[in-house]
């Protein structure tokens, strides 16, 4: 039966390092959310054109 899971693509190991993985994804995506507005604001301050003299 094992054999059979393998020929149709089925590991465990595969199974366990997806979910792994989608839960650092997830939590590298909300780690980056929660620093998004702090970069937007430092952006906004980078913008302000200075006039040559």
């Amino acid at each position: 039966m094992e054999n059979d899971l393998k020929h149709q693509g089925y590991s465990k190991e595969e199974e366990y390092f997806h979910k792994l993985n989608q839960t650092l994804i997830e939590k590298m995506k909300k780690d980056e959310e929660d620093t998004l507005p702090r970069d937007e604001e430092n952006q906004a301050q980078s913008k302000e054109v200075i006039p040559p003299v």
